[in-house]
């Protein structure tokens, strides 16, 4: 039968308009591609955005190790930085994972490298900073000054207050920071010479003020928030001088990360709105007494690479078992919070939570001894550590050896059968053992045929594992061996 015409006209337009469409969107998908194609040929940046953090199970965020942004405190991983860092980690249902940044002119190439995914730190917004990558909402904001000794009585120094009297003057700034890039512009402006000394980028924020307040410098320009809590431990510096207007503060991710960003900006929404960003900005911004305490402090890591009142003891134990002195510090903090004379509701006693039964079998007579206790909870480590020969890869049968020191063998020894039985790998910790064991605490699991040791609190030793091996890699990176 023959077609209508009027029909037929009507079809072959619908067709026409569909192509067009289809063109359309193809050359729309075509266009994102080369957008992206071309950010990547002309930044070499590896993408790498919310999903493949998710995807990894790490967020990876740069932070420097300063008294302010990342410290470790009485063994206790500190710092305004890092408090909101483990915010947003917590937001997005990942681990995080902390990267140290050694030069602080150094930072936007390990984010472009992957090493990364943000950097952590409060960053000025400059033109010049976002050429390099993309800043978040701001978090706060701040000026740069002057940092300068106040005359002493028989100084004839006297201090800068107008930008014009800066000619001639030696100013040390960090290379890559908005002082520098601000010095500079009042140089043209102002038509006056300042010697510009670049520090080394490992030169901390906080190095560089003591370097002022010690006299080996006379001048430094520094972010204003920074130096208002270092006027607490150094006395005789003055910071009222400022180079600049007020300038916005925020954290920076890759170009090509948009969801991420995306999540960055709607957590910073909802902590600024329930107040939790201003509690921890007054935590370590605004209580100078608090401040200067911690930096002070013995076992403020800064100090001497310490960790806590027995780390001598804890490196002569760790040697003996063949163990970094830092994971055994830990294990220690994970327990006890380094408090010798700490009693649980069980009856476990001191600084590894020694039940009386098994310090009685390693001969420690007095467990609130801390030397007795660390030498008997090293032995009970060397004891298992024994039990689980069968797991040759060292690194995978330290899970186990933690795993149990919390439950004990016999009901990590479950979770394996248990593995076993369900498909997993009973050789294997992260996404199989470590699930089973977890599963220990349903009726269906610990009433399982296989299993020999009955119910078991799982869940609370499989993050007392993630617990102790996420510090231990917190210490390594800011603890010397």
């Amino acid at each position: 039968m023959q077609a209508q015409p009027g029909k037929q006209a009507t079809a072959g337009r619908f067709s026409g308009k569909r192509w067009r469409m289809l063109y359309l969107i193809f050359a729309s998908a075509l266009s994102l591609f080369a957008a992206d194609w071309l950010l990547w040929r002309c930044t070499g940046w590896p993408v790498r955005d919310l999903a493949d953090i998710r995807q990894s199970g790490r967020l990876r965020v740069l932070l420097s190790y300063d008294p302010i942004d990342y410290f470790i405190y009485r063994g206790e991983p500190m710092g305004y930085s890092y408090e909101l860092a483990r915010s947003f980690a917590r937001a997005l249902d990942v681990p995080l994972e902390v990267v140290v940044v050694r030069d602080l002119n150094n930072q936007i190439p390990l984010l472009t490298s992957k090493k990364s995914d943000i950097v952590a730190r409060l960053m000025t917004i400059t033109p010049a900073s976002e050429r390099e990558a993309r800043f978040s909402n701001p978090l706060d904001s701040t000026r740069q000054v002057l940092v300068q000794r106040r005359p002493n009585g028989g100084s004839a120094m006297k201090l800068v207050r107008r930008l014009d009297q800066l000619d001639g003057k030696t100013v040390y700034v960090h290379r890559n920071s908005a002082s520098y890039s601000r010095l500079a512009e009042i140089m043209e402006t102002k038509n006056i010479s300042i010697d510009l000394a670049p520090v080394e980028g490992s030169l901390s924020t906080s190095e560089l003020i003591g370097k002022v307040s010690d006299g080996t410098f006379d001048y430094a320009a520094v972010d204003e928030n920074i130096a208002s809590t270092h006027t607490a431990l150094f006395s005789n510096i003055d910071i009222r001088t400022t180079l600049s207007a007020r300038l916005p503060l925020a954290w920076a991710v890759r170009k090509n990360s948009p969801e991420l960003l995306e999540a960055l900006n709607r957590w910073l929404k909802k902590i600024k709105r329930s107040g939790e960003l201003a509690i921890i900005r007054d935590k370590y911004y605004n209580n100078l007494y608090r401040f200067k305490k911690h930096a002070t402090h013995a076992f403020y890591s800064n100090q001497a690479g310490t960790i806590s009142p027995y780390d001598q003891l804890l490196k002569k134990q760790a040697r003996i078992i063949d163990w970094d002195w830092r994971l055994l510090a830990a294990l220690v903090y994970e327990e006890s919070q380094f408090d010798a004379g700490a009693v649980s509701w069980a009856g476990a006693i001191g600084l590894m939570q020694l039940m009386p039964s098994t310090g009685a079998s390693f001969k420690a007579r007095n467990l609130f001894d801390p030397a007795q206790n660390l030498r008997a909870g090293a032995e009970h480590i060397r004891f298992v550590d024994r039990e689980w020969r069968e797991i040759e890869d060292r690194s995978m049968r330290l899970k186990f050896i933690l795993a149990s020191y919390n439950v004990g063998s016999g009901h990590v020894r479950d979770a394996r059968k248990l593995a076993s039985k369900y498909g997993a790998k009973p050789d294997v910790w992260e996404g199989n053992v470590e699930k089973y064991l977890a599963l220990k605490s349903q009726r269906r699991y610990y009433n399982d045929p296989v299993t020999s040791y009955g119910y078991c609190n799982g869940p609370v030793a499989v993050r007392y594992t993630r617990n102790i091996l996420d510090r231990y890699r917190l210490y390594r990176e800011v603890i010397p061996k």
